[in-house]
């Protein structure tokens, strides 16, 4: 009798160890390694930026050219 409780109480415990060893492997064996390191992490200035800069000047320019006219014509 002493002998078969003990039986049974060494199989839960086997049971129970086993399902927890089970839970936890399961997180291990889904992760992934990471990725292999990115290219060149500088930002390139192409050409869509360097057309909005002339662009920019550009107007500038032209703002300035108004204000002058517009200050000369008046005195």
């Amino acid at each position: 009798m002493l002998n078969e409780t003990l039986e049974i109480a060494i199989m839960k415990t086997f049971r129970n160890l086993f399902s927890v060893l089970l839970i936890l492997s399961a997180g291990i064996s889904r992760a992934d390694d990471p990725g292999l390191p990115g290219g060149d992490p500088d930002v390139p200035i192409d050409g869509g930026v360097v057309i909005l800069l002339v662009a920019g000047v550009y107007y500038g320019v032209q703002k300035i050219r108004g204000t002058k006219e517009e200050g000369s014509e008046s005195s």
